[in-house]
């Protein structure tokens, strides 16, 4: 599964990049095109269509006009991501609810895992914790460099998600 989501589903995109999931968010597909804009809806419906991608909106015309060209879209009502998530699960898209380094939660890019004899590039970032190297798995970005662990981050992440899956496994 592939999506694409509008500007008010930021943290919505970073979640679902967290879970492995391939994550368009409106504000990186084109810089021109104004937030809100009647050109960005358009944009936005025509990749969901072009690229087979469900198009995630909190915007009812936006979801009517996905709808209307026959693309698979979900209209978000909440602000909460955890009861986004749960929305999702509530249409029949079935999430995994681990996270997976496969992309990277900023630019969507596939992240790849630091091999042995790579550790500068862990040195270099100045949030990678030194104490660490050699100690756990660590992944890069292949697109924008940004560095990946499991680190305590990652603990309440599996948490969270861990509850929802709880919370939803009567769906």
């Amino acid at each position: 599964m592939r999506f694409v989501t509008d500007r008010m589903l930021g943290k919505l995109s970073t979640w679902l990049r967290v879970l492995g999931y391939d994550t368009v968010y409106a504000a990186e597909v084109n810089g021109k095109i104004g937030a809100g804009n009647e050109d960005e809806d358009k944009a936005l419906v025509a990749l969901a269509e072009h690229e087979t991608r469900i198009l995630l909106t909190r915007d009812k015309n936006l979801a009517l006009a996905a709808m209307k060209r026959g693309v698979q879209c979900v209209q978000i009502k909440t602000d909460d991501v955890m009861e986004q998530l749960k929305e999702l699960l509530r249409h029949n898209i079935a999430l995994n609810l681990e996270p997976v380094p496969v992309r990277c939660s900023e630019c969507n890019a596939r992240i790849r895992k630091v091999e042995g004899g790579e550790e500068e590039i862990l040195r270099e970032k100045s949030y990678v914790p030194t104490s660490m190297i050699g100690e756990c798995d660590f992944w890069v970005c292949e697109r924008c460099g940004r560095i990946y662990w499991e680190g305590s981050h990652w603990r309440n992440m599996r948490e969270r998600l861990r509850e929802l899956n709880e919370e939803t496994s009567e769906f």
